[in-house]
């Protein structure tokens, strides 16, 4: 099954290729009302496509085997939502940039099973961007740069009982500018999440790996933020975590670490570390409750609180403040 459709005004379409059994869509599309709309269902899709300036908007909806999807938007309006469901998966959007120019943003991607892969990169403009994915063998990138409306949600999934886990898990946020918010979860096995806020203040990031029911495995988290009244917020659940928050160049900063265990597979897990510089006002938590812990925080300037709570097992933990 194949459904190609377009909605246009004032367009200069190129590049139309298709192919019925081996589902391969093309198209290229130039000024004003653009819209885009491509279903394949079933064998090696690909869907391919280029809008540039005007009220843009794509769904390109792909089924089975060997899916693939890329578009390219620059300015004004654009939308876009790539939904594939089952084997070879990649999927990539790319939106902005006319410097300075940079559109109303949005891109949704959704992929449910097999090599899943998803790249969003939003080059400013009222940028949202949520990515999820289902099995295997799962990563997704995430960037936004300088600025105005970036959110950023990140979702691999599964778990609870852990049947058909996730499997490779790995998501990275990078967020240029002010007030940005990065979220992330993964539920089980090989996870990494890396979220990194740069060049701005009022950032939030948060990153939930687990939340159990046998979530989780080899888990690690990373957070960067730099300047003031930054949030970071870590919460890892099951197996061999490690977690780190460093914040810089300003006050008033807060992160949180919660880590767990006692449960099936775990090896020793635990370890955390929280480092806020410049400025002062900070608070940094961390809990612990079983297994290898350790535990550090590192607080320079003035007026800083620390919390450390530890439960079980290997214990340690340093606190240094007005370094």
């Amino acid at each position: 099954m194949k459904k190609l459709s377009f909605l246009v005004a004032s367009l200069l379409v190129a590049g139309g290729a298709f192919a019925q059994g081996s589902n391969v869509q093309n198209a290229t599309q130039t000024g004003t009302m653009h819209q885009l709309t491509v279903t394949q269902t079933g064998a090696l899709n690909q869907a391919s496509s280029t809008q540039r300036d005007g009220y843009n908007s794509l769904t390109q909806t792909q089924s089975g085997t060997s899916n693939k999807a890329t578009s390219d938007q620059r300015d004004t309006y654009q939308q876009a939502w790539q939904t594939q469901t089952g084997s070879s998966n990649e999927a990539s959007v790319k939106q902005g940039d006319n410097i300075p120019l940079d559109g109303y943003n949005k891109a949704y991607q959704t992929q449910v099973g097999s090599n899943n892969k998803a790249t969003a990169t939003q080059l400013s403009g009222s940028n949202l961007s949520v990515q999820t994915q289902n099995g295997t063998r799962n990563e997704a990138t995430v960037f936004q740069s300088a600025s105005e409306g970036n959110k950023a949600y990140q979702t691999q999934v599964a778990a609870p009982g852990f049947p058909g886990s996730p499997d490779k898990n790995k998501a990275n946020i990078l967020q240029l500018g002010a007030r940005n918010t990065g979220s992330q979860m993964q539920r089980g096995i090989e996870n990494e999440a890396t979220i990194s806020q740069t060049s701005g203040n009022d950032n939030t990031a948060t990153q939930d790996q687990g939340a159990n029911s046998a979530g989780s495995y080899r888990s690690k988290a990373s957070i960067t933020q730099s300047g003031n009244l930054n949030t970071a917020v870590q919460t890892q659940r099951l197996d061999n975590h490690n977690a780190v928050i460093e914040q810089s160049g300003g006050g008033n900063n807060k992160a949180y670490q919660d880590q767990d265990a006692y449960g099936t597979y775990i090896s020793p897990g635990n370890s955390a570390y929280i480092s806020q510089n410049g400025g002062g006002s900070h608070i940094a938590s961390q809990t612990q409750l079983g297994s290898g812990n350790q535990a550090t925080t590192l607080q320079g300037a003035v007026g800083n609180q620390s919390y450390v709570t530890q439960t079980g097992n290997g214990n340690v933990s340093n606190v240094s403040q007005n370094r």
